[in-house]
């Protein structure tokens, strides 16, 4: 399976089981994890870590927002991080 396609299965699952994000888990090009954080913020997604030295960031992102992280200039592969009971809690 190519690493530039979304898994779309996983994001649909996470969409039916009420999930409103999905971690993931995304590579980053060299030198480009600022540009990347910033874009995907845009997105609105949160980082919730970056590690320049090897580029590399997680970050949960909205599920309708998911294959926008992939057009971000900068990345060169993402990953769909299981989704673990990150449903919001009900009002």
């Amino acid at each position: 399976m190519s690493s530039a396609k979304p898994d779309k299965n996983r994001i649909e699952q996470a969409k039916r089981d009420g999930h409103l994000t999905v971690p993931l888990m995304i590579s980053v090009q060299p030198g480009r994890d600022e540009e990347v954080e910033q874009a995907l913020t845009e997105l609105g997604a949160t980082v919730e870590s970056r590690d320049p030295r090897i580029g590399y960031l997680r970050a949960e992102m909205p599920v309708d927002k998911v294959e926008d992280a992939y057009l971000v200039a900068g990345v060169s592969k993402v990953d769909v991080d299981e989704p673990l009971g990150n449903r919001l809690p009900e009002p």
